[in-house]
C-alpha cells in the first residue's frame, strides 16, 4: 500500500525526463496514451499470432500507415470519426487476437495498416523530424513487444494467456467507444 504513491509517480517523472528532447516527447507521447499503446501492442501481439512473414511485415506497415497519417492530421487532412476510428480499431484488433484468426498474409497487412492509420492520426506528434523519429520508434518497439509477448506467453502460459491479452484490448475499446474512458 505505501509503494503504490512511488509507482503512480514513477511513469510522470519518466515522462518529464523523456520529453524533454523533441525525440524523447515523440516516443514517450503513444506509450503514455492508453489506446495507442494498446493499440499498437494489439497489432504486434496479432501480427505474432499469424507467423512467419507476418512478424515483420504487419510492423512495418503498422509504421508506415502511422507515419502518414500522422503527416496527413499534420497537413490539415480530416479524417471523419478518427476517435470512433481509433476506438473501433482496438475492437477489432482486440477481437482478431481474442479469436486468433489467422488471415491471409496481404489481409494481415492491410488490417494492420488501417488500424495504425486511426492511431497514427490521432498522435502525429508533429514539429521536428526527431518527433517524428521518437514516434516511429515507440511504434516499432511497441509492436516488436506485441510479437515478442506472444512468444514468450506461449512458452510461459498459453495461447489462451494470448486471446486473453485481446479480450483487454476490445474491452477497451468498447469502454473508449461508450464514453467511458
Amino acid at each position: 500500500m505505501l509503494a503504490l504513491p512511488l509507482l503512480a509517480a514513477a511513469p510522470a517523472e519518466a515522462r518529464t525526463v523523456l520529453s524533454g528532447t523533441a525525440f524523447g516527447a515523440g516516443f514517450v507521447g503513444p506509450m503514455v496514451v492508453p489506446a495507442h499503446l494498446l493499440g499498437f501492442l494489439g497489432i504486434g501481439l496479432w501480427a505474432g499470432q499469424n507467423g512467419g512473414a507476418a512478424v515483420w511485415q504487419v510492423p512495418a506497415a503498422t509504421l508506415v500507415a502511422a507515419l502518414a497519417a500522422g503527416v496527413a492530421a499534420q497537413a490539415g487532412v480530416r479524417l471523419p470519426y478518427a476517435g470512433e476510428g481509433q476506438a473501433g480499431a482496438l475492437v477489432v484488433i482486440g477481437a482478431l487476437v481474442a479469436f486468433a484468426l489467422r488471415v491471409p498474409l496481404a489481409v494481415a497487412v492491410l488490417t494492420g495498416a488501417a488500424a495504425a492509420a486511426f492511431h497514427g492520426y490521432g498522435y502525429g506528434p508533429g514539429g521536428p523530424a526527431a518527433a517524428w523519429a521518437g514516434f516511429a520508434g515507440a511504434v516499432l518497439l511497441l509492436t516488436a513487444a506485441g510479437v515478442g509477448l506472444v512468444a514468450l506467453l506461449w512458452q510461459a502460459a498459453s495461447a489462451r494467456a494470448v486471446q486473453m491479452c485481446g479480450v483487454a484490448v476490445a474491452v477497451v475499446g468498447v469502454l473508449d467507444l461508450a464514453g467511458v474512458l
